[in-house]
C-alpha cells in the first residue's frame, strides 16, 4: 500500500496561482484532472464518495428526460467559470475572490460527472461503480423500449450478460485470497471484455438514430473503461493508455457526427431563437459546434448564424414547444460534452498510472485511507508539489 500519491500533495485548496490559470483558460479542467497547455497534470480531483453513493445521484439523459429534472440547470453550475475568470485575470484582482472560486470549480467538476454519468477518477472502485451502472441504464433504456424495437431488441443481446458477469468477477477479486486464482480471473474477463468492446464497437459507428447511439454509446463506454482498468491491474500499463486512447478516438469520432448530423443538423439557428432559451445557453452552443466540427470557432460559427434564414423546425410546434425527441438530442448532447472531459481526464490519469508504477487499486486503497474530513465540496484536492502552498494538509 502506498502512503501518498508521488508528486502531489493532498490540499485544502487549490493554489491561487493555478486558480488564475483555470480562469483564464490557459490550465484547462478534464473531470478529475487540472492540466496545462503542455499536458503537465498540475492537480487531481478525486471523489470521496464511494462508487454506490455517486451512482444514487448520478443524472442521465434518459433519466432527466421522463423525470422532467433540467439537466441544463446543472450545466450552468460553474457556467459563469469563464466570465468571472475575465475578471479575476485582471491585474490586481483580490485573491479572496480568486478563493472563492475554489468552491464553484469544484461543483463544476461535480456537475460534469453527474451530466456525464462517470466518475471523476478512473480507479478500481470503478468495477463496482461500472457493474452498477449497467442496471440504472437498463432500467432508463426500458422505458423506451416499449416504443424503440431497437432498444429491446439490444438489451436482449448475450454480450450484455456476458459483460455484467466478467464485471461482477472483477468486483469480487478482493475476496479471492490465492494470487494464483486471481490473476487467472483477472485475464479471463479483460479477454471477456475486451471481445464484448469489439461487439459494441461496431454497434456503435453503426448507429443511425439517436436511440441506437444512445444505447451503443453507454455499453462502448463501460467495455472501454473496464477493459483498460483490467490491463492497468495486470501491470498493463502502456497497453491501458494505449487501449483508452483508441477507444476515446473511436468514441469521439462517433460522437461527433451525432451531434453534428442529429442535433446540430443543417439548422444550427434555431438554437438561437426564444422557443430554446430555457433549454440551451448560447455557451453551450458554441461548444457543441467547436465539438462537433473539432474546432475553436465556434463563436465565429454563431456570430455567423445570426445571419442566416431562420428554417422550419421539425422539432418544435407553436402548441407544444420542443417535442420529446428534440429534447432527448439535446440532453444526450449535453452529456457527450461533459463525457468528453472526463474521458480526457481520464487518459490523463492513466498515463500517470504508468509514470508511477502503480495499480488503479493500490490508487483506491490510499483514498479509501484519507479522512472525510480532508475533503472539499466532495473531493480529494492531489497538487503537484511544484505548486503546492501552505493549502496542503501537512501545512495546516
Amino acid at each position: 500500500m502506498i502512503s501518498e500519491l508521488a508528486g502531489f500533495a493532498l490540499s485544502r485548496s487549490i493554489p491561487d496561482n493555478l486558480m488564475l490559470g483555470v480562469l483564464a483558460g490557459v490550465n484547462k479542467v478534464y473531470g478529475g484532472v487540472v492540466r496545462n497547455e503542455q499536458g503537465q497534470i498540475l492537480a487531481h480531483l478525486v471523489n470521496s464518495s464511494t462508487p454506490s453513493n455517486i451512482l444514487s445521484a448520478f443524472t442521465s439523459p434518459l433519466n432527466t428526460l421522463f423525470s422532467g429534472v433540467n439537466t441544463y440547470q446543472l450545466h450552468r453550475i460553474g457556467g459563469d467559470v469563464g466570465v468571472i475568470g475575465a475578471e479575476v485575470g485582471r491585474v490586481g484582482a483580490e485573491v479572496s475572490h480568486i478563493s472563492a472560486n475554489v468552491t464553484q470549480l469544484l461543483q463544476f467538476a461535480q456537475a460534469s460527472m453527474l451530466l456525464s454519468g462517470l466518475t471523476l477518477a478512473v480507479s478500481s472502485a470503478g468495477f463496482l461503480f461500472l457493474s452498477n451502472k449497467i442496471n440504472k441504464i437498463d432500467e432508463r433504456l426500458q422505458k423506451v423500449a416499449s416504443d424503440v424495437k431497437y432498444i429491446k431488441s439490444f438489451l436482449e443481446l448475450q454480450e450484455r450478460s456476458r459483460l455484467i458477469a466478467a464485471l461482477k468477477v472483477i468486483r469480487e477479486l478482493n475476496k479471492v485470497e490465492d494470487s494464483s486464482a486471481k490473476l487467472q480471473m483477472l485475464i479471463s474477463s479483460r479477454q471477456t471484455i475486451g471481445e464484448i468492446h469489439e461487439k459494441y464497437k461496431m454497434l456503435l459507428t453503426d448507429s443511425s438514430n439517436e436511440y441506437s447511439f444512445m444505447a451503443a454509446e453507454e455499453y462502448f463506454t463501460i467495455t472501454a473503461i473496464g477493459h483498460s482498468l483490467c490491463s492497468a491491474e495486470l501491470d498493463m500499463y502502456d497497453q491501458a493508455v494505449n487501449d483508452l486512447n483508441d477507444a476515446q478516438a473511436v468514441w469521439q469520432s462517433s460522437s461527433r457526427a451525432f451531434v453534428k448530423h442529429h442535433v446540430i443538423t443543417d439548422n444550427a439557428q434555431r438554437f438561437l431563437t426564444k422557443d430554446y432559451v430555457k433549454h440551451i445557453g448560447s455557451a453551450e452552443v458554441i461548444e457543441w459546434v467547436d465539438f462537433a466540427e473539432s474546432t475553436s470557432d465556434g463563436m465565429g460559427i454563431l456570430d455567423r448564424l445570426r445571419g442566416e434564414p431562420q428554417k422550419r423546425n421539425f422539432g418544435w410546434s407553436k402548441f407544444k414547444g420542443i417535442d420529446n425527441e428534440e429534447k432527448l438530442n439535446l440532453e444526450v448532447s449535453r452529456k457527450i460534452i461533459a463525457r468528453n472531459k472526463i474521458l480526457q481526464g481520464y487518459a490523463d490519469q492513466l498515463k500517470y498510472l504508468a509514470q508511477i508504477r502503480q495499480k488503479p487499486s493500490t490508487v483506491q486503497h490510499l483514498m479509501d485511507s484519507l479522512p472525510a474530513d480532508d475533503s472539499v465540496e466532495g473531493c480529494y484536492i492531489f497538487v503537484a508539489n511544484a505548486h503546492a502552498d501552505n493549502t496542503a494538509i501537512g501545512n495546516l
